[in-house]
């Protein structure tokens, strides 16, 4: 079965757009009306700071009416996800995040009942091969992104000793976290629940700290790095404006939407960078992808070409077993009903017997075959000792 994919994504849709359709509250209930609008037997639905992305398996995903959305069926949705995967979709080329994030999307979908046998076995398909194309391409190494552009831009700003708040536990939290804790950098954490940063704090030997004391206050930090999945601001001007003069403090905020109101660049002590400057900076990488996508085409189509088959032959094995399943419960049914028959003699029971037998046989040599009419027929004629010559 293929899949249909559809999307908003940077650079093809405003940053604003994308965000409109990024869900992180009330999740479950929306995928469950996603689902039940568009009659999918299967879904994912996947949010990054660049796209939102719903895969769908079966159904008609046009009537939830998502304007401008990106639609992509057959081989083109193959095509997509590959692509995706591969790094080849986002801003910075080779990025290695999404594969991590499909396997997440995929998770919270299992958990919500939303996806099953053939979505569990396209995306693993999906990564497996991605892998193999990078190798191929020459993207091996990939970078992380935003993530990537993030950390480059602190790293040229801060020097080593400096004190660094991140905030959120999303993969991209977690990679700098790790890569500024390696270079020496003075890393806090935080998080609305707290606990959800203990242990990766505990592994790095880092403190943490309650975000509602940093909403009052930033503290002594130098800097502050946010991306929670918050749909509103966490970080206001009403809250920091009581704040005394203090050091100067750079927040780079990469969620969607954004952690910190826009207004706050307007205390003097603050340098504020949001998720538009990191895509901006990124835009460098479009020639590149651009290049690499032309010489990726032949092994993306050959890839999909490959998973496609897979799924194919998957569904096909999958309406077999049905096919089975349901002839040998009708065959048995039908035998059970011949044993009732009391009037039959001996002689008539045994030749009944002897044409269910035959019967479930040719049934089955004709489902797995897949048979035209004329062999049906020359088969029945077998059976019942017909001359059709």
């Amino acid at each position: 079965m293929d899949p249909i994919v559809l999307s908003y994504q940077t650079p093809d849709h405003d940053l604003d757009v994308v965000a409109r359709h990024i869900y992180r509250e009330g999740l479950a209930q929306r995928m469950v009306h996603w689902k039940n609008i568009s009659l999918a037997d299967e879904m994912i639905y996947l949010a990054t700071c660049q796209r939102a992305t719903w895969i769908f398996w079966g159904g008609k995903p046009e009537m939830l009416n998502f304007t401008d959305a990106h639609i992509k069926r057959g081989p083109h949705a193959w095509t997509h996800l590959l692509s995706l995967a591969t790094g080849l979709e986002s801003a910075n080329v080779g990025d290695r995040e999404i594969t991590e994030q499909l396997n997440d999307a995929l998770k919270i979908s299992k958990e919500m009942g939303m996806s099953g046998e053939e979505s569990s076995a396209v995306v693993a398909d999906v990564i497996r091969e991605s892998r193999r194309l990078r190798t191929e391409l020459g993207l091996a190494d990939g970078t992380a992104s935003i993530a990537t552009a993030a950390l480059r831009h602190l790293m040229s700003a801060l020097s080593v000793d400096s004190s660094i708040l991140i905030i959120g536990f999303g993969p991209m939290s977690q990679y700098i976290a790790r890569r500024l804790h390696e270079k020496g950098y003075r890393v806090t954490l935080s998080n609305r629940t707290e606990s959800k940063v203990g242990k990766l704090a505990n592994e790095l030997g880092v403190p943490t700290i309650p975000l509602e004391v940093v909403q009052q206050d930033p503290q002594n930090f130098d800097a502050l790095i946010t991306s929670t999945g918050s749909v509103t601001p966490i970080f206001t001007y009403n809250q920091w404006k009581r704040v005394s003069q203090r050091k100067p403090l750079r927040i780079l905020d990469l969620a969607l939407p954004a952690d910190s109101e826009p207004a706050l660049q307007q205390l003097p002590w603050i340098n504020r960078v949001d998720l538009s400057v990191f895509l901006v900076e990124t835009d460098i990488n479009r020639q590149r992808r651009i290049e690499v996508s032309s010489q990726a085409e032949p092994f993306i189509v050959g890839a999909s070409q490959r998973l496609r088959k897979r799924s194919q032959d998957r569904t096909k094995k999958r309406s077999m077993l049905s096919a089975r399943e349901t002839l040998s419960a009708s065959w048995d049914a039908l035998e059970e009903e011949v044993k009732n028959m009391k009037a039959l003699t001996p002689d008539q029971y045994a030749a009944v017997q002897e044409l269910l037998i035959r019967g479930r046989t040719l049934s089955y040599r004709a489902l797995v075959q897949g048979l035209e009419p004329d062999t049906h027929l020359k088969n029945v004629a077998e059976i019942l000792r017909l001359d059709i010559s």
